[in-house]
């Protein structure tokens, strides 16, 4: 007998039955938390009386495609009204009043209740039954309600017909998953044999996916990692182990790389559903974003015709990378960005950057806001050392006086609610100030929140949000979008605001702001995890393992699995320039030297090489010494903000058997750094300049503090291991593959010492330490001789 699937009342009233169009000045959700909605939600069950029976869940079996399904919701309350009616009760709560929301918005939660009154009918076998919606407005706690009087038969035709039109996409459903499976179990390795490691890689993955664990895997660039836990990924969910995948990844660069491992399965008949998420932003038809159906002809009446548009996607394509879900949307005039959310329901792999599960505004609601008892998806997070920084910036929130003042001055004098708004809260802003003031400091940081702040700062949000839908031809819009956005963001913040956090305060440059930081993100992260039945969390730098596992959330009883490296050790020669130092007080003393070095390396063997820095000042220097000293040698140098069709010209250069050599000045850390493909002869060689710490500033100095008092390693927590990763990811670009051959020069004294050498990965066991140029140039003359 097969399984019992279960299908939430909510989620099938909102596929089958949602119309109208996309209009960002009106949503379904409330920006008030699920904490506050449950609160208010407890507030109206509790005046309503001890004979209103609140949260009753309701469910009903019922036979489609063959097949028993359980529809299944929760009622808010059930109740005898004076009249001795039965009433259920469904309670909505949003900023807008009654009277502002559309008329779709209504339909939908009457649709919603409808059904529930269906299956009490069916339950207690009542011939009528009176359903009620009561609507909180946050904003105004005022309370508006409708009730409506429904036959038992007049429901049971509402909801045959609902299930009935849903039947076609849960026989689409089963259909597509018996033709996935088989070919996953068919499926063989694409590319024929395993590299070194790549076997022992995809066998622990597997593992950890059947024992639903976590693990953290470093494998060398060059090891195939994204092949290696993709397919015994898809092998597990074949045996369905889970239901799908999602592939999270940091650079757009990367998720090529899953795109390209997909097509290479399906060329050894892999049956999947794959889709690549593309940021709004650039994936929007318009010239300027503008998500309402007056501007955007693909918002208006998005609803009305998506389902047909998924009908026509999901039964002629598979995989859905951007230009096929612009193909679609186009053809059917949906909005693209929204159509790539809805397929990725249907899908089996999810291709996408990471906020999408870890951000705590922008995540992906439909696969992660419930915590379900029965957890179907796994996550692959590619180059999980960039999840570090990611994942502080994106639990942590500012807000500037001087945003706020400076949209005061744009508005005119009618906007008063906004107005005294702005200065409220500017008003805490000078409270704060005085208090740096008082303290003759620039700058203050406490454990605790401002509490105050957020009180206000909550207050302008709500306001702002009455104020959107009735001002979307006001001049100013972006800017207060823009201001809105910010206190939303910190507003959520505060919501996960503890011990991991601290509040700075920053009175510089006539401005004055406030940051909610969260130092230690591992515990957020690790309630992210924990939605998924299993985690892969890889990268070609995670040493040492055991700070990646404690920072990125994996807990005490993560496993930990470390690839050697593949390729012959003989292929890259790594040299510590011990002579040159490159700390801020011995800088200017190191100029010659490096141009010396620099120079010493492209002369031993006509190519293609890297320089990377700390900092784009010590880079400009060294860029414009080196092409006076070498004035025949072709150069370029990273600039300062790059688009995507820039850095591929930029890389363009790199050229297979160049016939002329080629120096490229770049920032260690920045875009060339890492996630750069550049094998065979396009890239012979990296000089790497210093050890790569960040440089000291007041987040560098709380991050150190907090892992001191935790750990007593707080410098190597926030400045050694930080700076070591962006180090061993510039080395990484030179040697990509077995057949290639290349020089990585590290020159620091700092790398000779035992707290960094400690943070070497073991391939690396083979580095040789220079004491002068001679030495150098003698160790890469025989290095080319011997390649």
């Amino acid at each position: 007998m097969p399984n019992t699937q279960r299908i939430a009342v909510r989620k099938l009233v909102e596929f089958i039955l949602r119309r109208g169009s996309i209009d960002a000045r009106y949503t379904n959700t409330s920006e008030h938390t699920a904490l506050e909605g449950a609160k208010i939600h407890r507030k109206l069950q509790k005046a309503a009386g001890d004979s209103y029976q609140k949260e009753i869940k309701l469910a009903i079996d019922i036979e489609l495609n063959q097949q028993t399904y359980i529809i299944e919701g929760r009622a808010d309350g059930i109740f005898i009204d004076e009249q001795e009616r039965t009433v259920i009760d469904e309670i909505k709560t949003s900023e807008p009043a009654f009277s502002e929301l559309l008329d779709e918005q209504i339909d939908m939660f009457w649709y919603q209740v409808m059904c529930y009154g269906h299956i009490y009918c069916q339950q207690e076998e009542l011939d009528m039954i009176t359903l009620q919606l009561t609507y909180y407005q946050t904003t105004t706690e005022e309370i508006t309600r409708q009730k409506k009087e429904f036959t038992k038969e007049e429901l049971k035709v509402f909801f045959d017909d609902l299930t009935q039109r849903y039947e076609q996409w849960l026989i689409f459903k089963a259909n597509w998953r018996t033709i996935r499976n088989q070919s996953l179990k068919k499926l063989p390795f694409p590319y024929g044999d395993y590299r070194a490691g790549q076997r022992e890689l995809a066998v622990a993955v597997y593992k950890t996916i059947l024992s639903d664990q976590k693990l953290f895997v470093e494998a060398p660039t060059g090891t195939g990692k994204t092949i290696s836990t993709l397919f015994p990924t898809l092998k597990a969910i074949g045996e369905e182990q889970a239901e799908r995948v999602f592939y999270l990844t940091a650079k757009t660069i990367t998720r090529q790389v899953a795109e390209d491992a997909v097509e290479a399965m399906k060329q050894k008949d892999l049956k999947l559903k794959s889709v690549t998420l593309t940021a709004k932003d650039k994936i929007c038809f318009l010239t300027e974003r503008n998500c309402t159906p007056e501007a955007c002809p693909f918002a208006n009446g998005y609803y009305d015709r998506l389902n047909e548009g998924l009908w026509d996607l999901l039964n002629n394509e598979n995989q859905f990378t951007r230009e096929v879900i612009e193909l679609y949307a186009r053809k059917h005039t949906l909005c693209p960005f929204e159509l790539s959310l809805d397929v990725s329901l249907w899908c089996d792999l999810v291709i996408c950057d990471y906020n999408y599960l870890f951000d705590p505004v922008v995540y992906l609601r439909r696969f992660f806001e419930e915590q379900t008892e029965v957890k179907e998806n796994i996550f692959l997070v590619d180059e999980v050392h960039n999840l570090v920084n990611r994942s502080r910036e994106m639990y942590s929130a500012v807000l500037s006086k001087s945003k706020l003042s400076t949209l005061k001055a744009l508005l005119d004098k009618k906007q008063t609610k906004l107005i005294r708004g702005i200065s409220k809260i500017e008003k805490e802003f000078d409270r704060i100030k005085q208090v740096c003031e008082d303290e003759a400091t620039e700058f203050l940081h406490q454990k605790e929140p401002i509490d105050s702040l957020v009180k206000v700062a909550y207050s302008l949000a709500e306001k702002i949000k009455e104020w959107l839908p009735e001002n979307q031809d006001h001049t100013e819009l972006n800017q207060v979008l823009t201001i809105y956005f910010d206190l939303l963001n910190y507003t959520k913040i505060s919501d996960s605001y503890d011990d991991h956090y601290c509040t700075y305060v920053n009175c510089q440059n006539y401005d004055i702001s406030v940051k909610q930081f969260c130092i230690d993100p591992s515990y957020l992260l690790q309630q992210k995890l924990d939605k998924g039945k299993a985690s892969i969390l890889f990268s070609a730098s995670l040493t040492p393992l055991d700070y990646y596992q404690e920072v990125l959330g994996g807990g005490e009883e993560s496993l930990r699995y470390r690839i050697p490296s593949p390729f012959p050790k003989e292929n890259q020669l790594l040299v510590i320039e011990k002579y040159i130092q490159t700390t801020y007080k011995e800088r200017e003393k190191s100029y010659n030297k490096i141009i010396e070095s620099l120079t010493n390396m492209i002369q031993q063997k006509k190519g293609n090489y890297f320089v990377f820095f700390p900092s784009y000042s010590y880079m400009d220097i060294i860029y414009e010494m080196f092409r006076q000293k070498n004035p025949t040698v072709k150069t370029k140098i990273q600039a300062t903000m790059m688009n995507e069709a820039e850095r591929e010209n930029f890389l363009a250069d790199f050229v297979s058997e160049p016939k002329e050599t080629l120096v490229a000045f770049c920032v260690l850390g920045g875009i060339f750094s890492e996630g750069i493909d550049l094998k065979g002869s396009r890239l012979i060689g990296t000089a790497i300049v210093g050890v790569g710490l960040p440089q000291i500033n007041h987040e560098q100095e709380l991050i150190k503090g907090y892992y001191d008092l935790e750990k007593h390693l707080g410098f190597q927590f926030a400045y050694q291991i930080p700076g070591m990763n962006k180090v061993l990811q510039a080395a990484g670009r030179v040697i990509r593959d077995a057949a290639d051959q290349g020089v990585v020069l590290l020159l620091d004294q700092r790398f000779s010492s035992a707290p960094v050498q400690r943070l070497f990965p073991p391939h690396w066991n083979v580095v040789q330490t220079s004491y002068s140029p001679e030495q150098t140039k003698q160790l890469m003359q025989r290095f080319w001789q011997l390649n």
